[in-house]
């Protein structure tokens, strides 16, 4: 053994890569074992269906139509409550990050509602809004706003103040 030769370098360091293969093998091997686990009586398949009754299920609801309707349904919900939410919230967090009379009284709103689980309030929204259509736009709404107020808050906080000052000395307003 030598010891007076050149080193080789070994300072490969830390470099992890993504593997398709392995993930889409995980997946599948999941979805096998719970099938298994279905099939042998394992899981009771009233709590938690078969992969395979589950796709039986689903290729007959999309053969019917059934599958288009309520999934254009929920779209609608979901387009409504998330175009509201984001609304409100864009407005109040600009209110919020652009007038001080307005930015502490609602950040004191926002930071006491925001830790509820919205799913939590589902019960008071049906109560409020109905079984129907208003009470689960309203509990998406709810859902996007405060993320929504947050983000457009910390925004205008976060604009340089060398910009806001150089927009003044243009005279530029508000």
């Amino acid at each position: 053994m030598r010891l007076d030769g050149p080193v080789a370098f070994r300072g490969g360091g830390f470099a992890p890569r993504d593997r398709a293969l392995a993930a889409a093998a995980t997946l599948a091997g999941l979805v096998a074992l719970w099938q298994a686990a279905a099939s042998a009586g394992l899981i009771s398949t009233l709590f938690l269906p078969a992969p395979v009754s589950i796709a039986v299920a689903l290729w007959h609801l999309t053969v019917s139509g059934e599958l288009w309707k309520h999934l254009s349904a929920s779209l609608l919900r979901l387009g409504i409550g998330w175009a509201s939410g984001t609304v409100f919230g864009i407005g109040m967090g600009l209110a919020a990050g652009l007038w001080s009379a307005f930015r502490s009284p609602a950040m004191a709103v926002v930071a006491a509602l925001f830790p509820i689980p919205k799913i939590a309030l589902v019960p008071l929204f049906i109560i409020w809004f109905g079984i129907g259509e208003g009470s689960k736009i309203i509990t998406i709404a709810f859902g996007v706003f405060f993320p929504t107020v947050i983000a457009a808050a910390g925004g205008v906080d976060n604009v340089s103040r060398s910009l806001i000052r150089m927009g003044q000395s243009f005279g530029l307003s508000t």
